[in-house]
């Protein structure tokens, strides 16, 4: 059998001992587009390493690191390769690592990069969004490599395989409908590049089995006789903690970039009004929510907000307003160690804060109109859908004048 390249291994140039100039290693990689070698050069910051003895051992780790990344199935261009050489002497170990069924390249890694890119494209799709789509992909490539079919090319499943692999999100892991469904649409699309770029003649994801199973766990208002609970412990011990839970409780402030990245420059202390971007906001759209007179009273005596400086961010990492906002999940993890320390129910998350308000708001009477504008939803029957889902139907004459046992 001939012998046919498919990488050489890296070397090290290291431009005759020159200090002043770029070392780096280098490598040859045969392109799966067009079979034919292609040289890639690394280099990875060396040149400012300015010792001679210093820089030559990290030409060598980094050349070294190389190496064990091309044996053990490395790829520059799709990240699916798993060997240096076909040859006839290599064959059972290329058996063991391809399978048997694998005619070329295009693997699912390789077109669930491409659709991740897709996506990554959209102008809606945001990054937590792709992480996600992300993540379902991984599970999927994880299955196929337990199955021991990862490096199968893509024209080799056919819808039974697909059929397995629901089988073991709805039976095994106990997936909900919802979810599902995310799958579903995921892998169909995925498919549907390689059938437009000819890979397959047909998409394998049909006849998939319903899932009726609904696995709630969005948060849930803040029972009546809980609130009071978490205000005497929370404003004690954490003052900015409670700030940020009566900006979602009175002004509906979602928790991710409308709450966390909230400069004192948004809040017109005067009107008593907050500027809510199209950037910053859920449905890109900008929007003005009103601060009820008794927080707004907080904000300027209790938290003297008016005086920070302008650019400030409201939520600073150092419990106060300053230059550089808080984490994507620090408040949501403070408030988590407040509720288990409350021995409090685990559906009450950080973001219940905001159904509590708009429950206690229409509780009120407040008009549902006013309750629309202040959530920033698009028309009345979205906060209709909200209200309904989130806070429910509460009956008060059942509540408080049921007669007990």
């Amino acid at each position: 059998m001939k012998r046919k390249k498919i990488a050489i291994l890296p070397r090290i140039n290291n431009c005759g001992g020159d200090l002043q100039k770029k070392w780096f290693i280098y490598f040859s990689y045969r392109d799966p587009r067009n079979d034919k070698m292609k040289r890639f050069k690394i280099y990875e910051g060396l040149h400012r390493i300015k010792d001679f003895t210093k820089r030559t051992e990290a030409a060598e780790k980094l050349n070294a690191d190389y190496i064990f990344k091309l044996k053990n199935g490395w790829s520059p261009f799709l990240d699916d390769e798993k060997s240096i050489y076909e040859d006839q002497l290599q064959y059972n170990n290329i058996a063991r690592i391809f399978g048997k069924m694998r005619s070329d390249n295009r693997t699912i890694r390789y077109y669930a990069t491409q659709l991740l890119n897709k996506k990554a494209a959209g102008e809606k799709n945001e990054k937590e969004t792709i992480s996600t789509y992300r993540s379902s992909l991984r599970v999927f490539n994880c299955w196929l490599e337990k199955e021991g079919i990862a490096e199968n090319d893509i024209s080799t499943f056919d819808n039974q395989i697909i059929l397995q692999f629901f089988d073991f999100l709805i039976n095994s892991e106990k997936l909900s409908k919802q979810t599902i469904r995310r799958y579903r649409q995921l892998l169909n699309g995925m498919f549907e590049i390689a059938k437009k770029e000819k890979a397959i003649n047909e998409n394998p994801v049909y006849d998939i089995p319903d899932c009726n199973r609904i696995n709630d766990h969005s948060p849930r208002p803040i029972s009546e006789f809980d609130i009071m609970t978490f205000k005497e412990i929370i404003m004690k011990e954490d003052p900015q903690l409670w700030m940020a839970i009566c900006f979602e409780y009175y002004c509906f402030l979602r928790p991710g970039k409308e709450l966390r990245f909230l400069k004192i420059k948004d809040i017109d202390f005067a009107r008593g009004i907050i500027d809510v971007d199209a950037i910053r906001a859920k449905t890109n759209m900008e929007r003005f929510p009103t601060i009820p007179v008794v927080f707004l009273r907080e904000l300027r005596e209790v938290y003297q907000l008016h005086k920070q400086p302008q650019n400030f961010y409201v939520f600073g990492t150092e419990g106060k307003p300053g230059l550089k906002h808080l984490g994507k999940n620090n408040l949501r993890f403070r408030f988590r160690e407040f509720r288990e320390k409350l021995n409090m129910p685990e559906s009450y998350k950080f973001y219940s804060w905001k159904h509590t308000g708009n429950g206690r708001a229409s509780d009120a009477g407040i008009p549902i109109s006013e309750i629309q504008i202040q959530n920033g939803h698009t028309s009345i029957k979205t906060t209709e859908i909200y209200l309904r889902h989130k806070i429910g139907q509460v009956s008060k004459e059942i509540r408080n004048n049921f007669p007990p046992i």
